[in-house]
């Protein structure tokens, strides 16, 4: 048998990620392989990454054939992470009844609904990061595969930062909402329902639409618009705009309305109206309390104010004041206790800044005379003090001024409702008492169509 030296034959792998070795022992005295003999082969064949220590051993060791043993192996390249939506502001609903001190459950409060103002902050996109790279057995770097990436939504009431691509910020301040998955911003809390202990008390910066009713014990504070489809019972709705109510306000007397604007009812019973402009009902007010910065309007063909109190600056109508039983009812206009205050204490505050101004004038005057006898030098003192008068004297005409508009403006107020009148476009019934201004005259007798104002301080009571 002829003699055969030891060999080893390297294999790389078509994607070059493993080398294998297949080792043929000496026969009949041929020559071993030694490590460096592996080595060479190796490089024969370009292998230099992740060369395996212990096959090389292996080989040169054995005294057998071996095949496929695996000698070099690669590092496959990694992927990076995934892009992903970091989330800036709490969008967990509370939902649940919130404790009181005493350690009771209040089941009308649960919780805040979720807002942001605007500008806020929203969310961020984390961009894709690249993967560690790798290496071939030889050599070879094979680079990282950079991650899933995501396109950045924007919902309704959002916005794309101008400064930075990859955050979203609050267009508009309102609720936060997740639809199909997007966030976004309403300026309007909508509730499908009643308010009541599924809902619990609202409290909301911007508008709300209710398409239930309000029911008794229950609070709706917005800033914007609030309209409610139903009825309202003994319930209180504080808007900072416009409180529409397209049904009824009916209840104990424990419930109350209050609006920034106007207030529009249907019907009233018993119930509280508070609005800065104008209260119009469509239809029946029956022994309510309603007060308007502006006006008081029943319309339609069975509009009436029956009962109760209604007080308006400049007017109050309805078709029908009072009723055949003679129920009390009172009709204020023209009135407006805040008023004369407020003229009082703008009075005082014009001659009291009036007096400051002379005084500093004098003060000035007084400091300059010191200045000039003592060649034109002041001592640091009364020179600081000097700068100090000037600089009020300067701002005082300004203040003056707008003090004499505030003033120009209350008295203007004041001579409007002068001419406030009181309009029964068909009846009024005995026991209504009219005021206008700090006069009053009590119906004693059904009159028609009747139209009341003030002439010469007192009151007058024409015929439409």
């Amino acid at each position: 048998m002829a003699v055969t030296d030891a060999r080893v034959n390297i294999k790389v792998a078509p994607n070059k990620m493993r080398a294998f070795a297949d080792y043929s022992p000496p026969m009949e005295g041929g020559l071993s392989l030694t490590a460096d003999d592996v080595m060479k082969a190796l490089d024969a064949m370009n292998v230099s990454f992740g060369i395996m220590q212990d096959a090389i051993d292996k080989i040169s060791r054995s005294e057998g054939p071996i095949t496929n043993l695996l000698i070099a192996e690669g590092i496959s390249p990694k992927t990076g992470e995934n892009a992903r939506l970091e989330t800036l502001i709490d969008i967990a609903a509370s939902g649940k009844a919130k404790q009181r001190e005493d350690g009771s459950v209040d089941f009308h409060d649960l919780g805040e609904i979720r807002s942001a103002e605007a500008d806020q902050p929203l969310y961020r996109r984390i961009p894709p990061t690249a993967g560690q790279p790798g290496c071939d057995v030889l050599g070879k770097t094979i680079p990282g595969t950079i991650g899933r990436d995501i396109k950045l939504l924007t919902g309704r009431g959002t916005k794309i930062d101008s400064l930075d691509p990859n955050l979203v910020r609050a267009a508009v301040e309102g609720e936060v909402l997740i639809k199909k998955g997007i966030l976004e911003i309403s300026e309007v809390h909508s509730v499908n329902g009643d308010i009541d202990f599924s809902t619990g008390n609202i409290r909301f910066k911007g508008s709300v639409k209710i398409n239930g009713s309000v029911k008794s014990g229950f609070q709706v504070i917005g800033d914007g618009i609030i309209e409610i489809k139903g009825n309202v019972e003994d319930a209180v709705v504080i808007g900072g705009h416009d409180v529409i109510i397209h049904g009824g306000f009916v209840g104990s007397g424990q419930g109350s309305v209050k609006a920034k604007q106007d207030v529009y009812v249907k019907f009233i019973e018993n119930q509280h109206i508070e609005a800065e402009r104008d209260i119009i009902i469509n239809g029946e007010a029956y022994h309510a309390n309603l007060q308007a910065g502006r006006s008081i309007l029943a319309k339609g063909p069975k509009s009436l104010i029956v009962g109760g109190k209604c007080e308006a600056k400049y007017s109050v109508e309805a078709l029908t004041f009072g009723s055949v039983a003679c129920t009390p009812t009172s009709i204020k206009i023209g009135t407006d206790p805040k008023l004369t205050e407020k003229i009082a204490a703008v009075d005082a505050e014009i001659i009291k800044t009036e007096e400051s101004l002379k005084k500093l004038e004098q003060s000035v005057v007084f400091l300059y005379r010191q200045k000039i006898d003592n060649k034109n030098v002041l001592p640091p003192e009364k020179a600081a003090l000097l700068g100090k008068l000037e600089q009020a004297k300067a701002t005082l005409p300004d203040v003056l001024e707008t003090l004499r508009k505030e003033q120009s403006a209350l008295k203007q107020t004041k001579d409007d409702m002068e001419k406030a009148y009181a309009v029964a476009g068909k009846n009024v019934f005995p026991k209504v008492q009219v005021y206008v201004g700090n006069q009053r005259v009590t119906v004693e007798d059904i009159l028609g169509p009747s139209r009341f104002k003030l002439v010469e301080s007192e009151i007058v009571r024409l015929s439409n």
